[in-house]
C-alpha cells in the first residue's frame, strides 16, 4: 500500500514538472505585456473579464537558398608561369581587365620601297628595338631590323668589336638609318697589352673616345645616316654619373661625324634630374618604366624610349609631318594659278606654307617697313592694304573711339615757336585761358613769353 502511494506521488510530481515546462515554453512565445491591448475601465465593468487581443499578422520570411555553382577547373599552361612574372591579385585582375578591353592591331605589311632602320647596341638597344618596331608597326614605309648583342659594348672588344663588325652588318641589311645605343656595359676598365686603364681616367677617356668616333665614322662611311641615342639614368647614383659622362662623349662624336644625338635623359627622371622608376607613359598615365633592378626597361618604358627616337628617324627618312606639309606647296597649284597681288584682299584660299619656311608669306620685310629695291609699291588703296601692307593707321570716323579731334579744332601742339615761347595751339588758346583766369579774379600778369606769343598769328582765326 505504501509503495502504491509513493508511486502515485512520484507520478504526480513528474506531471507537475512537465506542466510547468510546457507553460514556460508557451510563455516564451507569447507576446510581451507592452504589445498586448490594454483593458479599459468600461471593459472591466461591463465587458466581461476577458478581452480579445488582435495581433498583427506575422510575415514569415524564408531563408534565401544558396545557388549551387559548379566549379570548372581551367587547364593551366605549364609554360605560362615561367614566361610571366608573378604579381599580386589586384594587379593580375587589373591587367586581365585591361587585356580583355584592349584590341591588338596586327602590323601592316611593309611595302617594297620600305626603308630599313637598323638598331645596334647592348641590351638597352634591344628594348629600344622592340618599342620602335611597335611604334612603326602601322607604317608601311619603315622596317626595323634589330642586330643587338646584350653583353656588348665598346670596352670589351674581345667579346664584340662594333667598329669592325658594323660595316658587315650594314652591308647585309642595307639600312637607311642606323640607331646606336651603347654604354650600359662599359663601366669597367680597359685592358690593353697587359695594362689596365681605370674608368674615366685620362688614358681611359682617350681610348674610349677613339672607339666611339671609329664606330660613328664607320656608320657614315657605309652611307647610312647615324642616330646615336643617349644612355639612361640608373638607380645607383654612381652609375648615373658615369652615364652622364658617356653622353657627353657620344654627343660630341655623333655631331662630329655628321649624325644626330637623341637625349632621352629627361624622359626617365624627375624635375631635379634624378632617377625615377615610374612616370608618365605614352597615354600620360603613371606607369612603371623601369624594372626592380633599376636598369632594364618595362614594356611601357620601351615604348616611351622609342617615342623619342621615332621623331628624328622619320624626319631623316622624309616621312615626318613637317616634310609632308612642305611638299604640298608645289603640288597644290602652279604659279599661274596663284592669285595676283591685287586680289589678295578678296582671296579666300591660299596654298599651304611650311612652318620651316623663313619667309612664310613670301616677304622678308616687317609690316610698314621700307619697300625693297626693285619692288613696285602696292597699288591697292583699300583700308586693308593701307593697314596691313603700308602699316598706316585708318582714318578716324566721327563718333568712333579713335576720333580724338571731337572739338573740331586744329592739332594738339603747334610746331611754330618764336623767341623760345611755349605755345599750345589746339583745344584752347591763351586768350581763352586769360579770359577764364580774369573771370575767376586771378591777377593778370604778362611776361616776355606772353608778349612773344601774342605776336604769333593765330591759325584758327581767319
Amino acid at each position: 500500500m505504501a509503495d502504491t502511494i509513493h508511486a502515485r506521488a512520484s507520478r504526480a510530481f513528474l506531471s507537475a514538472i512537465l506542466a510547468l515546462c510546457v507553460v514556460g515554453a508557451e510563455a516564451s512565445h507569447a507576446p510581451s505585456a507592452e504589445a498586448q491591448q490594454r483593458r479599459g475601465l468600461l471593459d472591466m465593468l461591463f465587458g466581461g473579464g476577458r478581452t480579445e487581443t488582435r495581433q498583427p499578422p506575422q510575415r514569415v520570411e524564408q531563408p534565401p537558398q544558396r545557388r549551387q555553382v559548379k566549379k570548372v577547373r581551367k587547364a593551366r599552361n605549364p609554360g605560362a608561369s615561367a614566361q610571366r612574372p608573378k604579381a599580386g591579385k589586384a594587379l593580375a585582375a587589373a591587367g586581365g581587365a585591361a587585356a580583355a578591353a584592349a584590341v591588338t592591331t596586327a602590323p601592316v605589311e611593309k611595302s617594297e620601297t620600305a626603308r630599313t632602320v637598323l638598331v645596334v647596341g647592348d641590351f638597352m638597344a634591344g628594348s629600344l628595338a622592340k618599342g620602335l618596331e611597335e611604334a612603326v608597326s602601322q607604317n608601311r614605309e619603315i622596317r626595323v631590323v634589330s642586330k643587338v648583342d646584350g653583353s656588348s659594348g665598346l670596352v670589351r672588344e674581345d667579346h664584340f668589336n662594333w667598329p669592325s663588325e658594323i660595316g658587315k652588318t650594314i652591308a647585309e641589311t642595307k639600312p637607311a638609318v642606323v640607331v646606336v645605343m651603347l654604354g650600359a656595359n662599359d663601366r669597367q676598365a680597359i685592358r690593353e697589352a697587359g695594362s689596365s686603364l681605370a674608368l674615366r681616367t685620362a688614358e681611359w677617356s682617350d681610348r674610349y673616345t677613339a672607339r666611339v668616333e671609329a664606330l660613328a665614322s664607320a656608320v657614315r662611311a657605309a652611307g647610312a645616316s647615324l642616330v646615336w641615342v643617349g644612355a639612361l639614368p640608373f638607380d645607383v647614383d654612381r652609375a648615373s654619373e658615369d652615364m652622364v659622362y658617356f653622353n657627353d662623349l657620344y654627343r660630341t662624336a655623333a655631331l662630329k661625324a655628321g649624325g644626330e644625338f637623341v637625349d632621352v635623359w629627361g624622359g626617365f627622371t624627375d624635375a631635379n634630374g634624378a632617377f625615377v622608376a615610374s612616370g608618365p607613359d605614352m597615354a600620360g598615365q603613371t606607369a612603371r618604366l623601369r624594372n626592380s633592378d633599376g636598369i632594364t626597361l618595362t614594356g611601357a618604358g620601351s615604348d616611351k624610349l622609342a617615342y623619342f627616337v621615332e621623331k628624328p628617324v622619320t624626319r631623316i627618312l622624309g616621312l615626318s609631318v613637317d616634310d609632308l606639309v612642305a611638299s604640298l606647296g608645289s603640288q597644290q597649284m602652279s604659279a599661274a594659278d596663284l592669285p595676283s597681288a591685287g586680289d589678295l584682299a578678296s582671296a579666300t584660299t591660299t596654298p599651304p606654307v611650311s612652318f620651316s619656311d623663313p619667309s612664310l608669306d613670301g616677304g622678308d620685310n616687317l609690316l610698314g617697313g621700307a619697300v625693297a629695291p626693285g619692288v613696285k609699291p602696292h597699288g591697292d588703296a583699300s583700308p586693308r592694304a593701307k593697314l596691313v601692307v603700308a602699316g598706316a593707321p585708318m582714318d578716324p570716323t566721327e563718333g568712333r573711339a579713335d576720333h580724338f579731334n571731337w572739338t573740331g579744332r586744329s592739332g594738339a601742339v603747334s610746331p611754330t615757336t618764336q623767341g623760345n615761347a611755349i605755345v599750345f595751339r589746339g583745344s584752347t588758346t591763351l586768350d581763352e585761358l586769360r579770359r577764364q583766369a580774369k573771370d575767376a579774379g586771378a591777377p593778370e600778369t604778362e611776361g616776355a613769353a606772353d608778349a612773344a606769343a601774342r605776336s604769333l598769328p593765330d591759325p584758327t582765326r581767319p
